[in-house]
């Protein structure tokens, strides 16, 4: 069974190193006018934001879907058309999804955007925003396609030793989404391990501003709270 494993991550390493290799990721930001609390999904991946500008980088799918939720209710599902190397601004109007800009991402090998809607100089300044990614990050959240290789591999873990490995062995050149580390760590049979790893991946994840879910796949509260003192201090 360990051999399947790491024969499926090896091939998991080498899809995920050729996307990376091969494709430019593209950048989908959103702002919403209404004032009020939504929580927006690109395909798997969560922001949730009250300022009405949410953010989302490193978009590998070309048709990724875009879902705006208030409350209980779904306001907008649509898919959007995405470009590689560019980033793609987006307003929602009275439930109508209109395209603002599309911005290329780099000038001269240099990430020039600022943090919403414009460039941070002229063409050939290099200007690169601290706030922001940059070209060289060495992580990359996995695919959707990529983590579900992954998944399958991890499900056939027995053990949580076995599971850490798995999981180590992929985050040394990969970022898991909030919402992928849960489910993830809901696998765990001891709650002392699923801590220590939760602590590992918050290292890297790519939403760090809802990592506070995680909460609740610990089964007792000694643990949970241990995890939540760890995040106020993180």
């Amino acid at each position: 069974m360990k051999t399947t494993i790491f024969l499926g991550l090896a091939m998991l390493f080498a899809t995920l190193s050729f996307a990376q290799n091969n494709r430019r990721s593209a950048e989908v930001f959103l702002q919403i006018a209404n004032p009020g609390k939504y929580n927006v999904y690109l395909d798997d991946e969560l922001v949730a934001s009250s300022n009405g500008r949410f953010r989302f980088y490193d978009v590998y799918n070309s048709a990724p879907t875009l879902s705006i939720i208030q409350g209980n209710t779904v306001i907008l599902k649509q898919q959007v058309n995405v470009i590689p190397g560019q980033r793609l601004i987006l307003s929602l109007d009275n439930r109508r999804l209109n395209t603002l800009k599309q911005l290329d991402i780099y000038r001269n090998g240099q990430y020039m955007l600022n943090d919403f809607d414009g460039y941070t100089g002229n063409y050939n300044t290099g200007i690169v925003p601290t706030v922001l990614p940059q070209p060289d990050m060495n992580y990359r959240l996995l695919s959707p396609e990529a983590f579900q290789e992954f998944y399958a591999s991890y499900k056939k873990c027995s053990f949580d030793s076995e599971r850490v490995r798995l999981i180590s062995a992929v985050n040394k050149k990969a970022s898991f989404s909030s919402s992928q580390c849960k489910l993830i760590l809901k696998t765990f049979t001891f709650d002392q391990e699923r801590l220590k790893t939760a602590k590992t991946l918050y290292q890297t994840v790519v939403d760090p501003q809802n990592y506070f879910t995680l909460a609740e796949v610990f089964e007792f509260f000694n643990y949970k709270d241990e995890f939540l003192k760890y995040l106020e201090k993180a």
